[in-house]
């Protein structure tokens, strides 16, 4: 290839042979509404494949969400045992000092 001819593919200004064209329509014969079709169900699949990813993303803050709730309930419930625990604790100290005076 010369100068002339890189310069021209860069530059896009590169002649077509009637061959080429005349090759492009009978590939779009051939294969075109095949392709369009492929084109329209790749699209509808994106389609699906994002609305999933949408959905999935969804659930999965709704259930980090919930996990987090049930997290605090049960650190509340928790708290609310040793409390209990140790006011038995202390109730049971004070039984302990009565019957030990007297």
């Amino acid at each position: 290839m010369n100068a002339t001819s890189l310069f021209e593919l860069r530059n896009g200004a590169v002649v077509r042979d009637p061959s080429d064209e005349k090759m492009d329509q009978i590939r779009e014969l051939l294969i075109g509404e095949y392709a369009r079709h492929s084109d329209t169900r790749i699209a509808a699949l994106e389609a699906k494949l994002q609305a999933l990813e949408r959905d999935v993303a969804q659930r999965l803050d709704a259930m980090s969400a919930r996990i987090e709730a049930l997290a605090g309930s049960t650190d509340a419930d928790r708290r609310s045992n040793f409390e209990e625990l140790a006011r038995g604790m202390v109730d049971l100290g004070e039984r302990m000092r009565r019957l030990t005076r007297g």
